[in-house]
C-alpha cells in the first residue's frame, strides 16, 4: 500500500485488539498530506524572498506553493508510475477550507472605533464592478465554449467556469467543476463534464497568472510615472500593518489564556458554525430526496452542497447576532470573538485552500484537445477582457475621487485571483492601504451577494441543454447591460438632464 493512500475502506485497515496500529501508514496519511501543503507554503515563501524575479512577479506564496507541490506530484508519478497520494483528499481540503474560511471571516464583529464615514457610494460602485465583471466573464466564457462545442465537440457549458475560477477563486471553481463532473444525461443533455474539477481549478490557477501579468503591466506604467517602487528584499519582511493594541484585542474580551485558550475558542466557534451549516444542508438534502421531485433532487440539492460557504456565512452571522444579544442581556459577560485571531484563521484556511486546489489539478486531462483548447482560449480572453473592462469602469467611477489606480489594482487582483491577490497588487502602490480602495473591496461583499445572486442561481440552469444555455447567455447579457447602465448612471442621466434644460 502506498504510504500516502488515505482514502481506503475501513475493512482495509490493520486492527489489533479492535484499534488501529500506530505504524499503519493510513494512521499518518492525513498529517503527511497537510505537512506537505505547509512545507510547500514555506518553500514558496522563501523562494519569493530570495529570488528577485519571483518577488517582482507579485505571485502569492500559496499559488507558487501549489504549483511546487503539483510539480512534485507530477515528477513522482512520472518516475514511479504511481500517485504519491490520492489527490481526492486535496479536493476535500479545498472544499472545506472555503467554507471554514468564510465562516471565520463572517464571525468578525464590528468595532466601535471603526470609521463610520466610509463611502457607501464607493462600496456600492465596487460591488457593481464585481458583479458586472462576473457577468462579462460568464458571457465571454459561454461564447467561447459554445463555439468550440460545434467545432471540436468541447463541453458546451465549460465557459461558465470562468467567473467561478477568475471571479470567485479556487474554492468555487472546484465546487462547480465537481458538480458538472457529477452530471448525468438525466440532469444535462451535454452529459458529465469529464475532468470538470481540473478544468475549474486550472482556470483559477491561470487567474493568478493573469493577475500577476496584468498587475505588472499596469504597475510598470505607473512606475514610469514615479508612482510605484517595487519592494526590496529587506522591505518585503517589513510588517506594514503597524498593529496597535486595539487591532489585536478589543474592549472587555476574554483573556488570552484562561481555562481555555482564546485561539481554541475562536476555532471552536468556526468549526461549530461550519458543522451547523452541514446539518442544515444535510436536512435540506434529505427533504429534496423525500420530495421525489426531479428539479429539487437534481438541481436544488447540489446547489446547496455547492453553496456550503454561503450557508456557513449565514450561520456565522446568526451565531454573532446571538452572542451580541446575550451580551446585551448580560447573559454573556465577555466578548468571545477576537477579530485579529479570526483574520489569522481565515487567512490560514484560504492559504491552505489555494495550495491544495492547485496541487489537485489532474495534468492528464491536458492531453485532450477538447479540454486544452477551450481552457487556453477562455483563460487568455478572460484575462484580457477583465483587465480592460475593470480598468475602464474603475477609471470612470474613481478618477474624480483620486484613487482610480488603487481601485483598479485592488479590483482586478480580486477578480482574477482572490481578495488577498488584490491586496498584494494594491500594496505596491498604496503600501499603508490608506486609500478607500481596500475597504471598498472588503465591504462590497454584502452588496455583491445580493446583486450577484442571479449569476450563481443560473449555474445549474445553463448546463441543462442548449436551450437553457442560450437563455442563460441572454439573461447574462441583459443583466450586464443593466449593471453597466448603473455604473454609467451619472454620465447618462447628466446628459439627459442637460438635453431637457
Amino acid at each position: 500500500m502506498n504510504i500516502f493512500n488515505f482514502l481506503v475502506d475501513l475493512d482495509e485497515f490493520t486492527f489489533a485488539n479492535g484499534t488501529l496500529e500506530f505504524d499503519d501508514m493510513n494512521y499518518w496519511s492525513f498529517i503527511l498530506i497537510v505537512a506537505a501543503i505547509f512545507l510547500s507554503l514555506l518553500v514558496a515563501n522563501a523562494l519569493i524572498k530570495i529570488i528577485k524575479p519571483l518577488r517582482k512577479s507579485l505571485i502569492p506564496a500559496p499559488v507558487l506553493g501549489g504549483f511546487l507541490l503539483l510539480a512534485v506530484l507530477m515528477i513522482y508519478k512520472a518516475i514511479t508510475g504511481k500517485a504519491l497520494f490520492n489527490t481526492f483528499i486535496l479536493e476535500m481540503i479545498t472544499y472545506h477550507c472555503l467554507g471554514l474560511g468564510f465562516v471565520a471571516t463572517s464571525l468578525k464583529v464590528k468595532k466601535k472605533s471603526e470609521d463610520k464615514a466610509k463611502s457607501n457610494k464607493g462600496i456600492f460602485n465596487s460591488s457593481l464592478i464585481t458583479v458586472s465583471s462576473y457577468l462579462i466573464q460568464g458571457i465571454v466564457g459561454i461564447i467561447i465554449s459554445l463555439s468550440l462545442y460545434f467545432i471540436i465537440n468541447a463541453w458546451a457549458g465549460s465557459g461558465i467556469l470562468l467567473p467561478m475560477g477568475y471571479g470567485q477563486g479556487p474554492g468555487q471553481a472546484y465546487n462547480w467543476g465537481r458538480n458538472y463532473q457529477n452530471l448525468t444525461e438525466a440532469t444535462s443533455a451535454f452529459g458529465p463534464f469529464n475532468d470538470g474539477v481540473s478544468f475549474g481549478l486550472t482556470v483559477a490557477a491561470m487567474g493568478y497568472v493573469a493577475a500577476s501579468i496584468g498587475g505588472i503591466i499596469f504597475l510598470n506604467g505607473q512606475r514610469k510615472k514615479g508612482n510605484v517602487k517595487f519592494l526590496g528584499k529587506d522591505e518585503i519582511d517589513k510588517d506594514i500593518d503597524t498593529l496597535t493594541l486595539e487591532d489585536v484585542v478589543s474592549e472587555n474580551e476574554i483573556p488570552s489564556s484562561g481555562t481555555v485558550d482564546k485561539l481554541s475558542i475562536q476555532l471552536a466557534l468556526v468549526f461549530i458554525g461550519y458543522a451547523i451549516s452541514f446539518g442544515l444542508i444535510f436536512a435540506i438534502s434529505k427533504l429534496c430526496d423525500m420530495s421525489g421531485v426531479g428539479f429539487l433532487i437534481n438541481t436544488v440539492k447540489p446547489l446547496f452542497w455547492g453553496f456550503n460557504f454561503i450557508i456557513g456565512t449565514a450561520v456565522a452571522v446568526l451565531i454573532k447576532v446571538l452572542l451580541n444579544k446575550a451580551r446585551n442581556k448580560n447573559v454573556v459577560k465577555k466578548q468571545y470573538i477576537n477579530n485579529y485571531l479570526m483574520n489569522r484563521i481565515s487567512g490560514l484556511f484560504f492559504d491552505v485552500m489555494v495550495v491544495a486546489a492547485i496541487a489537485s489539478i489532474d495534468l492528464t486531462a491536458f492531453k485532450n484537445p477538447s479540454f486544452i483548447l477551450p481552457l487556453a482560449l477562455i483563460c487568455v480572453c478572460g484575462g484580457v477582457v477583465t483587465y480592460f473592462y475593470v480598468r475602464h469602469v474603475c477609471k470612470h467611477l474613481f478618477s474624480k475621487d483620486g484613487y482610480y489606480e488603487e481601485s483598479f489594482l485592488c479590483m482586478y487582483g480580486m477578480l482574477t485571483g482572490t481578495a488577498s491577490t488584490g491586496v498584494i497588487l494594491l500594496r505596491e502602490i498604496d503600501p499603508d492601504l490608506s486609500t478607500p480602495a481596500s475597504p471598498n473591496m472588503v465591504y462590497q461583499t454584502l452588496y455583491s451577494v445580493l446583486i450577484g445572486a442571479p449569476v450563481l442561481l443560473l449555474m445549474s440552469f445553463v448546463v441543462k441543454d442548449m436551450t437553457h444555455l442560450l437563455i442563460g447567455l441572454g439573461i447574462y447579457i441583459v443583466y450586464f447591460v443593466i449593471l453597466f447602465i448603473l455604473i454609467k448612471r451619472d454620465k447618462i442621466f447628466k446628459k439627459k438632464d442637460a438635453k431637457v434644460e
